[in-house]
């Protein structure tokens, strides 16, 4: 089956065009839209595979770079950037290579490039086995330290929020949703009750991170009735143990 992708650019160039070519050859369907579009984020939502072709113009965009990253992490995306070391280090202000297929220095290895793409086919059918988690946590560093623990055995999402996790939820499928339970704004006592008010939500299974140990707030923990409580201190050997025990029934 084809694979479509969508490449982005200010500017339809020479370079754009002959990469554009030469993946249609190799079978791959190839679309072109502008950095500068009115409909550049509808171009993205409409395709799996996002190959940024970059130059300077690209620090007058950091709205699509965010945009970007939010849908690498919320819709699996896959984005390969094509550009300078220089380009790199600007984008990384943005996105960090966690959320990167690859990339790609000027002038391009056309044979590395369809490599990458291949490699990128081949992991999607290998993740459309893979179980869904979606982590719920106001800490970014303890949400990329865990999604680094688990991608290799499970499609690992984020959420900073308990609307952002709601949000995500409202348009995708997750098996398990670990909960922060200590979380600014809304508790993770209330965003439970919010992912249990909703039709699309509601049989989702959570477990409960939580920073305490002690007895009462482990009883309050459970007063909530997810499927568990893990303590946010355990090492990845013990926290991959535990969800390999939860979906195979043993929690």
């Amino acid at each position: 089956m084809s694979e479509s992708v969508l490449m982005v650019s200010k500017v339809d160039s020479f370079m754009v065009n002959a990469i554009k070519y030469k993946l249609e050859a190799e079978g791959f369907l190839c679309t072109f839209s502008s950095t500068e579009s009115p409909y550049i984020k509808n171009s993205i939502d409409e395709k799996r595979i996002i190959i940024l072709y970059m130059d300077e113009s690209i620090l007058e965009r950091p709205d699509l770079l965010i945009y970007l990253k939010d849908k690498c992490n919320d819709d699996e995306k896959k984005l390969i950037l094509i550009g300078s070391p220089a380009d790199f280090a600007v984008v990384n202000e943005y996105i960090s290579d966690n959320f990167l297929a690859g990339k790609l220095e000027r002038p391009i290895d056309m044979s590395v490039l369809i490599a990458l793409l291949r490699g990128v086919q081949t992991t999607a059918q290998e993740d459309s086995d893979k179980k869904s988690v979606l982590i719920v946590d106001d800490d970014t560093n303890y949400l990329r330290t865990v999604r680094d623990w688990l991608k290799d055995k499970y499609k690992v999402y984020m959420a900073n929020s308990g609307i952002q996790a709601l949000t995500w939820l409202a348009k995708n499928h997750a098996d398990l949703v670990l909960l922060d339970y200590m979380m600014p704004v809304a508790s993770g006592l209330e965003i439970l009750e919010m992912i249990r008010s909703e039709e699309f939500s509601r049989d989702i299974p959570v477990i409960f991170l939580t920073g305490k140990s002690d007895k009462e707030s482990v009883k309050t923990v459970m007063k909530l009735n997810p499927q568990g409580y893990l303590l946010k201190s355990i090492s990845k050997e013990v926290l991959r143990n535990e969800l390999d025990k939860f979906f195979n029934g043993e929690m």
